[in-house]
């Protein structure tokens, strides 16, 4: 099973986080790699044409994200920076996307 789910939070290094799955904002089911390697695609240029700067995490993970996206962080006592990441997994497990 592949699966790809988009990420919103106030950190880019969330892969660091065992608790990274409480911020996924969209999930899609796949069967077969070359279905989902197509939607992957679609929705990086998505996140692409919508915001202007992009930061590649590990495993090649995408962090989008707008300067002026900012967020208060009641933790933190201070504005943050929001991003959008993007992951493929196949069986739960990060997949490295080039």
């Amino acid at each position: 099973m592949y699966e790809i789910v988009i990420i919103t939070a106030y950190y880019e290094g969330w892969w660091l986080f065992e608790e990274w799955r409480d911020d996924v904002t969209e999930s899609f089911i796949f069967n077969d790699y070359p279905t989902m390697k197509i939607k992957y695609d679609e929705i990086y240029q998505l996140l692409q044409d919508k915001y202007t700067s992009v930061k590649i995490g590990k495993y090649h993970i995408p962090a989008f994200f707008n300067c002026c996206e900012i967020q208060y962080c009641e933790d933190c006592d201070d504005d943050v920076q929001i991003y959008h990441s993007l992951i493929a997994l196949e069986n739960d497990t990060i997949l490295e996307m080039k």
